[in-house]
């Protein structure tokens, strides 16, 4: 009787668990003929049944079923499902059966449907890209890169000679940039640069990251490593001209910057930056820079102001050293010397007002300038002007 009452047991538990595969043999029959509603139906009870969620067959059906929703329009997270899906059925296919028997059983049913598979991802990922929904973007394209390596494995490709796509992972990387999420982006542009892909887009893009986080030691590292790799990208070399010139590395600036100059001879800008570094150390070689700038760029207003400003300076030092003096025919001549300078500066902030008519700074300038010179109509003007940009 006991012997009986245990093979009643056996019996009825090898049924549940035929009835269970049953239900993942009939979502898969759904599939076949649409019936999309019936297959996830019967699919997600065999997910839910211990007696068949160990079975690999179920997850490669469920991400069947799962990926067809989404191309139905049912389920907008059905690729994604359908990924994780594959994964499981990847893992339990390497264990095997409870037994640890029939390990891979279904490893050509599994790299056969991701064949087809990739593509949908490759397709999600675009989609949420283009609608700027760019964390479904970044988990699809993570899927794929994740899933690239996942056939190679089922393909026996030795971890050596795997392969990677280049575009998926920079793709990452700019999805994560959108994000903000600095992390992912630095760990997929760093990957990205190291692979030879996306060229100074890429180690700029790095380089915007870091900024973000704040972290200047890397900023410097990632352009000098770009700039050596790219050599003739100027955006590369400018962004380091910056670096310097902002964190006042002077001699590495300069030395970039005439780097930048033989490069390019004809870019104002250049000479502009060289001129503001020379300005703290050296106010002749800083006005020959500026000078420059103006030739190659007339509007150049920056370098206009500038040397306006250096002359003005100069001639207010000279004069408060003539204030200083007791004799008489000394103090005329030193006013002579600071008028000099004054007269220096007053062309340029002329014309740096013509092209920027409402500059605050330059148009304090000029007044001082004219009140210095006795133009009183030119100076009432000004400070006619400058009061009716206060109201």
């Amino acid at each position: 009787m006991k012997r009986f009452v245990l093979y009643l047991i056996f019996v009825f538990t090898i049924s549940a668990v035929h009835a269970q595969k049953g239900k993942v043999t009939a979502a898969d029959s759904y599939l076949t003929t649409n019936d999309l509603e019936s297959a996830k139906k019967a699919i997600d009870a065999a997910l839910e049944n211990e007696k068949s969620n160990v079975w690999p067959k179920t997850y490669i059906v469920a991400a069947k079923v799962y990926t067809e929703l989404a191309k139905n329009g049912k389920d907008d997270k059905g690729v994604l499902k359908a990924y994780e899906f594959y994964k499981k059925a990847i893992e339990l296919d390497a264990k095997g059966n409870e037994k640890g028997k029939q390990k891979g059983k279904y490893k050509k049913d599994i790299l056969f449907a991701l064949t087809f598979f990739n593509s949908e991802l490759t397709n999600t990922a675009i989609e949420g890209f283009n609608k700027e929904d760019f964390a479904k973007a970044f988990k699809a394209f993570e899927a794929v890169l994740d899933m690239n390596g996942e056939i190679a494995k089922l393909e026996g490709v030795p971890e050596s000679e795997m392969t990677v796509d280049t575009t998926v992972v920079y793709n990452c990387a700019l999805a994560a940039y959108n994000l903000k999420n600095w992390e992912d982006a630095e760990k997929y542009f760093v990957k990205t640069i190291d692979l030879n892909y996306g060229e100074g887009d890429a180690v700029l893009l790095l380089h915007q990251v870091y900024d973000s986080i704040g972290d200047s030691i890397k900023m410097e590292e990632n352009l000098q490593k770009g700039f050596t790799k790219y050599p003739d990208d100027d955006r590369i070399l400018t962004a380091l001209i910056k670096y310097y010139l902002t964190t006042k590395q002077n001699d590495a600036a300069l030395n970039y910057l005439n780097t930048a100059i033989e490069k390019d001879s004809e870019n104002p800008s250049f000479y502009y930056a060289r001129g503001v570094l020379y300005e703290s150390f050296d106010k002749d070689k800083a006005i020959e820079n500026y000078q420059q700038a103006i030739e190659i760029d007339p509007k150049s207003f920056n370098a206009l102001y500038n040397i306006g400003v250096i002359y003005y300076n100069k001639g207010v030092e000279i004069q408060n050293k003539a204030n200083e003096m007791s004799d008489y025919k000394e103090f005329e001549k030193t006013k002579k010397d600071a008028e000099k300078y004054w007269g220096k500066a007053l062309p340029f902030m002329e014309r740096a007002l013509e092209l920027q008519p409402d500059d605050s700074n330059v148009l304090e300038g000029l007044k001082g300038l004219y009140y210095r010179f006795d133009k009183m109509d030119k100076y009432n003007e000004i400070k006619a002007k400058i009061e009716g940009l206060s109201k």
